[in-house]
């Protein structure tokens, strides 16, 4: 089968890391001739060995939104040089509208939660543009969790038969370097490590986490000192920001960052940390929980729906927006080495119930995209 693959508005976050383990995985299998198109990051982190692999590889310039339609004709005119068989969009929407049937990534997330995160009008206009953009193509959707599909096909009026889905997964690049580093990397021991992985985005709520440290510098039940460490590059305007705030309120000696940390070496920071925080609150899946479960941290979680539903009982979890509940928290789970334990062991039933392996999403991946190139 001739496919052509558009990773093309993938740019950050962990959406990086599904795209990279898409195409790593469909390059080397030698039932498909790929035909893929790249931004500038995710050529940047791909192995020699994939692009290699792919037989005709296009790389675009990450685009302002304002451009994506540009960028959508170019991507069109590949479309019509290769005439592929079937098209995957990583995560859409696609700004073209391709003539081979067509699958879709969905990780909006916050477009499901309009009202619930009181999004201004700005936001609401964009939304209602992409709500258009993914309506226009009639693609199929693909998205990681039951909740995201019910709430999906609502806010699109699409049928449910056409939205599938494959639940996240850690890459194959992270289960490697668990496996290699995990007998040589140890987590701290004079100091409680929480890392909260990823890029910074609004509805990852960070400043919430940062104020929380106010409550925990008060605390007399604190036993070890606190770190709290950000993968956010340190000359960001983010950063700075965040840094900031926390300043304001006198933490700053809690938080560190370790800047922008490539795809690869993510695992080795899960492996160096006592503990893992994402006080998201909304998410279409995340990576977090699986590679949490998979480095054997415990997790700290939003008490949220899209994370009681993957998580279970491997999670602590606490009001995302309530500092004093993220507080209470971090402080029951860094003195308390049993519940540590507990979670952890949780996990590793947890990851084997609700995720598949990093193999076993390729197959259900590519079962799919036969599945419907046979329709």
């Amino acid at each position: 089968m001739k496919i052509l693959i558009d990773s093309s508005i993938v740019s950050k976050g962990g959406g990086v890391q599904v795209a990279l383990s898409i195409i790593e995985n469909i390059a080397a299998d030698k039932d498909f001739e790929v035909v893929c198109v790249v931004n500038t990051e995710i050529d940047k982190q791909l192995s020699l060995s994939a692009k290699n692999n792919i037989k005709h590889y296009y790389i675009e310039n990450i685009e302002p939104i304002y451009k994506k339609f540009s960028q959508g004709k170019r991507i069109s005119l590949i479309e019509q040089e290769y005439n592929p068989d079937f098209v995957f969009v990583v995560f859409g929407p696609a700004y073209w509208k391709p003539k081979a049937t067509t699958l879709q990534g969905f990780a909006l997330g916050k477009m499901l939660y309009e009202k619930e995160l009181n999004v201004g009008v700005k936001e609401k206009i964009l939304n209602f543009i992409k709500k258009k953009i993914f309506q226009w193509t009639h693609s199929y959707l693909l998205v990681e969790t039951e909740l995201v599909k019910t709430k999906l096909a609502n806010y699109l009026g699409y049928s449910q038969e056409k939205i599938f889905v494959i639940g996240n997964s850690y890459s194959p690049n992270f289960k490697k370097n668990v496996l290699a580093n995990e007998d040589l990397l140890t987590k701290q021991k004079n100091i409680f490590q929480i890392l909260v992985p990823g890029s910074y985005y609004p509805h990852k709520n960070l400043e919430q986490i940062i104020l929380s440290l106010v409550k925990i510098k008060m605390s007399s039940i604190l036993k070890n000192k606190i770190k709290i460490l950000f993968t956010i590059p340190e000359s960001s305007p983010d950063w700075k920001n965040l840094l900031n705030l926390a300043k304001q309120h006198q933490v700053d000696e809690f938080i560190a960052t370790v800047g922008f940390v490539p795809n690869s070496r993510f695992a080795e920071l899960y492996l160096q940390s006592n503990a893992i925080i994402c006080a998201s609150l909304v998410e279409s899946s995340t990576a977090v929980f699986p590679e949490a479960f998979l480095a054997n941290r415990p997790l700290l979680v939003s008490d949220r729906p899209f994370a009681t539903e993957l998580c279970e009982d491997a999670a602590l979890y606490f009001d995302p927006l309530d500092e004093k509940s993220i507080a209470n928290a971090i402080l029951e789970l860094t003195g308390n080495e049993k519940l540590q334990q507990l979670l952890v062991e949780n996990g590793k039933k947890v990851l084997l119930k609700n995720y598949p392996s990093a193999e076993q999403k390729w197959n259900l991946q590519k079962k799919l995209i036969t599945h419907l190139y046979s329709k």
